[in-house]
């Protein structure tokens, strides 16, 4: 994963690669445990190491590392050689858990017992790692490579990652990560995304089935249907939602929100409009009439409209006059998914995103983020990462409390589908 080497002095270099190269040339040749229990007996002082002149290079490398970050990143880069070899081969992937547990130990181990100064500050250093961000994503991609609970009350949300592909690179991957490793995350998505959308598709279509013999239903054992006197296995519904709350979710998607037009026919005739929009001002105007025509008015009325209204009236007062461009719709899009969703991991705060759920649900607040993408499909991914922001802000918290974010990133899930993916869902209006 992160490749960026630590920024030690020059005379320290030759140590550093002696380490990685003696690190990778073991998981190249050596079996998961093997490497383990050398990656053990190395960082964690636990028994003499085989090779001396490489206790030597690590036991200079503590000695001259000033700053914890400097040895974090050094450590870091240690992990993922082994975890850049462990991920790609299925049945080695395991280990990576086993890395994570054996780090875990650190916290757990004296740092001075006996030993020499040396091997004091080295699990000192260790313990630090344990508690910065490197050990925090590392522990996050060993739980999504090895995912040992799904949805589960009791568990935290951290463990729903692989429901959502679209969380994959903001969650997984960060600036730097090797090549090999930006390519597994994007496999996983792929695969991850393909998966969904034809389970989604198989699911939909059997419930079209179910309905169309409803004079039927009630000969048919409760979760199986009858087909020419064989039972039909039942199909499982891919979501966390209710049946009633995916067809309802999935229908308000695809099918007509205002009794005429679907969520495509209103972004097409938004863009239609704005090519003779006179200006960024006339295009903020009716970007705001195009948004709050979908919220609920008593809601809107109360103090959202406002809001709306003033924050996009804030945004780049000096463009006014200027005719509208692609540079002026990324940037205001941008902008209007900060004010609705979240900003940034320092500017946490979304009580708007939280008062849109409370007064609209969950369906109509990811109905009103859609329109935003669909008249600027730049921003998907921008708002993708607003989603992991709140991921992140949460992940650590019980699955049973936090059901209202988790109907947002599934109806996400089901939107994207909708819209963006290989399936038509046209039918679904009519159930």
């Amino acid at each position: 994963m992160n490749t960026q080497l630590p920024r030690y002095q020059s005379r320290t270099a030759s140590n550093e690669q002696r380490v990685y190269d003696h690190l990778l040339s073991c998981v190249r040749a050596e079996n998961p445990q093997e490497v383990l229990h050398r990656f053990q007996s190395l960082f964690l002082g636990t028994s003499g190491y085989q090779e001396p002149h490489i206790r030597q290079a690590l036991n200079a490398i503590v000695k001259s590392a000033t700053k914890q970050d400097e040895f974090a990143l050094f450590l870091n880069r240690c992990c993922y050689i082994l975890v850049n070899r462990w991920q790609t081969q299925f049945d080695c992937r395991y280990a990576i858990s086993n890395l994570i547990n054996i780090l875990g130990q650190a916290s757990c181990m004296p740092v001075s017992l006996g030993r020499t100064q040396t091997t004091t500050r080295l699990r000192l250093l260790v313990k630090q790692f344990v508690k910065s961000n490197h050990f925090h994503r590392l522990r996050r991609f060993a739980d999504f490579i090895n995912p040992n609970a799904s949805a589960s009350d009791q568990q935290p949300l951290t463990n729903l990652l692989q429901r959502y592909p679209y969380l994959y690179k903001h969650c997984l991957v960060s600036q730097g990560d090797t090549q090999e490793h930006q390519q597994v995350i994007h496999q996983a998505q792929i695969q991850t995304q393909q998966k969904f959308e034809l389970d989604l598709s198989v699911y939909m279509t059997d419930i079209l089935k179910r309905n169309s013999r409803k004079p039927h239903l009630a000969m048919e054992t409760v979760g199986q249907s009858m087909d020419n006197g064989n039972i039909i296995q039942p199909v499982h519904n891919p979501t966390l939602l209710s049946d009633s709350e995916l067809c309802t979710s999935l229908k308000y998607f695809v099918g007509k929100v205002d009794a005429r037009n679907t969520h495509q026919d209103l972004a097409k005739q938004f863009l239609i409009q704005q090519e003779v929009a006179s200006s960024y001002k006339h295009f903020k105007n009716d970007f705001y009439e195009y948004l709050v025509s979908s919220v609920d008015s008593k809601f809107g009325q109360c103090r959202f409209n406002n809001q709306l209204h003033q924050c996009l009236q804030g945004m780049f007062p000096e463009s006014h006059d200027r005719q509208m461009n692609d540079f002026l719709m990324v940037r205001t899009c941008q902008q209007v998914l900060n004010f609705l969703v979240i900003e940034s991991r320092k500017q946490p705060k979304h009580w708007i995103f939280m008062d849109l759920i409370n007064n609209m649900g969950s369906t109509s607040t990811v109905s009103l983020l859609l329109k935003i993408v669909l008249v600027c499909k730049k921003v998907k991914p921008y708002l993708e990462k607003r989603f992991a922001l709140l991921f992140n802000h949460y992940e650590t918290q019980k699955q049973s409390m936090m059901r209202w974010l988790v109907h947002c990133f599934e109806k996400l899930n089901l939107a994207w589908c909708s819209q963006f993916g290989k399936f038509d869902y046209s039918y679904v209006a009519v159930l």
